[in-house]
């Protein structure tokens, strides 16, 4: 296995404050950041890596939708993936949701003009409403449309294609007949959450199948799902030595600090990161619900209780919500 294994004796563990005496993590390895609807956009993307450069590799955008409207450059289609709005140093591959052939190439022609080298095409997405309109993991369900959309984009865009896609919709016989599709055509890589559609995120992850599907394909592979501590990526690194890249969706918006657990052997404090990203997110902040939103996740990665959660939920200004976040945190730490 490519990596190496150190141990740091003797383990030290204080209340919130960790030593990972075990990393697997190797210099082959990179960490990527999942794209997640309405919360890992530019502004997210800027905040985290100005406080935790370099931890992460690349970020994969939420997708630019290729069904609504017209799909020619726009500064307000466009918004999340334009060069003045991202200034952080991540990599930064925009995805794309839909079905359209003609409105994919427009879609792509327009990224390239805005410097970017790769396109992602979103066939993982379990939602109802995108599965009923024959987008995202709804595609699984019908290869040779899949086959069709490849076939018709590959060639005519000026930039690379690469997939992140489920199991399948309701079997894996899906991702079965996509294999031989996947290995006909120059797509750069593909990322495999291992569920399927039906599963959303209810189910534990497959991966039996996972684990026969990697010799079976001919591109790069990228595991996404369930990874939430410095443990599953070990389980997973352990199970999968030959899979260098790693997406991180909900663990990274649970616990911004998973990175640093599964990159390094240091000590760190997980309150005060968490609140320094609450600090930078509220400068660029214009709805207190969003920031309702990010608490959402970052309470189950600091535990949060219910009753301290609730009063985060009931303030009504950017101004109380800071205030009362502040609060909670300073009793954690205390504590």
């Amino acid at each position: 296995m490519n990596g190496e294994l150190r141990v740091l004796f003797p383990q030290v563990k204080t209340k919130n404050i960790y030593v990972f005496e075990t990393k697997l993590f190797s210099p082959e390895d990179k960490l990527i950041m999942a794209p997640m609807q309405n919360l890992t956009g530019y502004l997210f993307r800027n905040a985290y890596d100005k406080l935790f450069p370099n931890i992460i590799d690349k970020a994969i955008t939420p997708f630019i939708s290729i069904t609504h409207g017209s799909n020619s450059f726009s500064k307000r289609k466009f918004r999340d993936v334009l060069k003045e709005n991202n200034t952080s140093n991540l990599e930064i591959i925009p995805q794309v949701l839909g079905n359209d052939i003609n409105a994919m190439i427009e879609i792509a022609e327009a990224l390239f003009s805005l410097g970017y080298k790769e396109m992602n095409l979103n066939l993982g997405c379990p939602f109802e409403r995108t599965l009923k309109k024959d987008r995202g993991a709804g595609l699984l369900k019908d290869t040779k449309r899949i086959e069709n959309i490849i076939e018709g984009v590959i060639n005519r865009i000026p930039i690379s294609l690469s997939l992140k896609l489920r199991l399948g919709v309701e079997d894996t016989d899906d991702i079965y007949r996509l294999i031989p599709i996947i290995n006909s055509y120059p797509i750069k890589n593909i990322i495999i959450h291992p569920r399927l559609a039906v599963d959303k995120y209810e189910s534990e992850v497959n991966l039996n199948c996972f684990e026969d599907i990697i010799p079976k394909v001919n591109k790069r592979v990228v595991y996404n799902g369930d990874i939430f501590s410095r443990e599953d990526f070990n389980k997973l690194k352990l199970r999968f030595p030959s899979i260098n890249d790693w997406m991180l969706g909900r663990g990274l918006i649970n616990n911004p600090l998973l990175p640093f657990e599964i990159k390094s052997n240091e000590y760190f404090q997980k309150e005060e990161g968490m609140i320094a990203l609450h600090a930078e997110l509220l400068k660029t902040a214009t709805s207190v619900n969003k920031m309702k939103e990010y608490w959402s996740y970052f309470s189950q990665g600091l535990n949060i209780e219910e009753d301290k959660l609730s009063i985060i939920y009931s303030c009504e200004t950017l101004e109380e919500l800071d205030e009362k976040v502040r609060d909670i945190i300073k009793e954690m730490i205390k504590e």
